[in-house]
């Protein structure tokens, strides 16, 4: 990878000749909303932008904070849509509402970034739909979600405009998938199980999007340890990992990456991947393909698992 002078000024650089759609699960906090910001000011206001989560006034100070467009700029004299939509990621009955109002406004997606997530602790919790709490917001919400935006993936794949799905989350690291316990629901301890399949699940699952659809990029990049809420005591729910980060989280600041710092190499991350599976480290480095050579028949298993947990209709 480029020092990150020549990253920062290849992101400055992006001008595509079409207005990129690009939708943000994740988008009032943290990396996906650092990443929301730094597309919409290097493209002047340019792009259109949805924004899904639950803090809807989160949102507007993103939209609010992007630069305005010449007036009268705009496709089909529509100006550039900013748009919000609320969800509950971890209810895949939300997640389809959502996805549907976002196919409506939009048949054409150029980009989806998932960096939603959650690494919880302790005993095991399963959602009203009978699913892992976890693993629910660490992986099965991002399957669903490209399952039915694959649509306007495609779209803009076939238009010759860029395409692509980017999840933020760790990759190539940790067991191999348990086939025995698709879903973790023979072994928890504490969380430990789900925290780690999370990320496994999300390799074999993008490299095999990759797979089924040519033309078409799908990124797994490694955040690093992000100066985010998320990186704070207050975001583990269990008090003994309360603890813990109180005493280590403070002793290691230091070593933190800058939201910002971590946008620019994100967005970098995103914008070079054209087609194919891709693994990056936190400055995009390419380091895969890693810990996704499974037989034939475990990726059917493993396929079928999540079409029938996340009940999607594959697309």
């Amino acid at each position: 990878m480029p020092p990150y002078s020549l990253v920062k000024s290849s992101n400055d650089a992006y001008c595509p000749p079409y207005t990129p759609t690009v939708v943000v699960f994740g988008g009032t906090s943290g990396i996906g909303k650092a990443m929301a910001k730094r597309l919409g000011e290097q493209l002047q206001g340019r792009i259109h932008i949805i924004i899904v989560g639950r803090n809807k006034a989160a949102a507007d100070d993103v939209f609010n904070s992007l630069p305005l467009p010449p007036a009268g700029d705009g496709d089909d004299d529509q100006g550039y849509v900013r748009k919000f939509v609320s969800c509950d990621l971890s209810l895949m009955k939300n997640l389809r509402k959502a996805t549907e109002e976002i196919s409506e406004i939009f048949s054409k997606i150029n980009y989806i970034i998932m960096t939603s997530g959650q690494a919880t602790f302790g005993r095991k919790r399963e959602t009203e739909e009978g699913i892992d709490s976890q693993l629910v917001m660490r992986y099965y919400w991002k399957f669903a979600v490209i399952n039915d935006l694959l649509p306007g993936l495609r779209a803009a794949r076939d238009a010759g405009e860029a395409a692509g799905a980017f999840s933020v989350l760790g990759n190539g690291l940790g067991p191999k998938i348990d086939f025995n316990d698709l879903g973790g629901r023979k072994n928890h301890y504490l969380g430990v199980v789900p925290l780690m399949q999370g990320a496994v699940y999300g390799d074999l699952m993008l490299s095999m999007y990759a797979e089924k659809e040519h033309g078409i990029a799908f990124t797994h990049m490694f955040p690093g340890m992000v100066d985010t809420e998320a990186n704070s005591p207050a975001a583990f729910n269990f008090w003994l990992w309360k603890f813990f980060a109180a005493l280590i989280i403070p002793l290691a600041w230091a070593f933190f990456i800058r939201v910002e710092v971590s946008a620019e190499n994100m967005v970098y991350g995103l914008l070079s991947g054209e087609k194919g599976f891709y693994q990056r480290d936190t400055k995009a480095n390419s380091v895969g393909p890693r810990n996704v050579n499974y037989t034939e028949e475990q990726k059917k298993i493993f396929w079928e698992h999540c079409l029938e947990t996340t009940r999607s209709v594959p697309r």
